[in-house]
């Protein structure tokens, strides 16, 4: 797990033991979790040259990756242990083209 996922855990692990201690309740079903997104530069084998949940560093590195790297994006949701993925990552490479435009 990258640090960044372990980092984002730690910090959700936080706010639930704020959360207990302000109101004194346990609640069955807790409000669900935003997504943590990770995105990652890849070159054009596919191997992981980056990632993050920084934007700006990932445009920073994409800039400097070799022609054909991409950029995917993938959602994760985090209990009280683990992170899991939501889906599949997504290559959001053509939309960050366009967007340079």
């Amino acid at each position: 797990m990258s640090n960044y996922l372990r980092e984002q855990i730690d910090r959700k692990k936080r706010e639930i033991e704020l959360q207990k201690q302000s109101n004194n309740l346990y609640t069955i079903h807790p409000k669900k979790s935003p997504l943590i997104l990770l995105y990652e530069v890849v070159d054009p084998e596919g191997r992981a040259e980056w990632g993050g949940g920084s934007t700006e560093h990932c445009m920073q590195w994409l800039s400097l990756a070799p022609t054909g790297s991409r950029v995917l994006v993938s959602g994760w949701e985090s209990d009280e242990e683990d992170a899991h993925l939501v889906g599949q990552p997504l290559d959001i490479t053509d939309i960050i083209k366009a967007a340079s435009l």
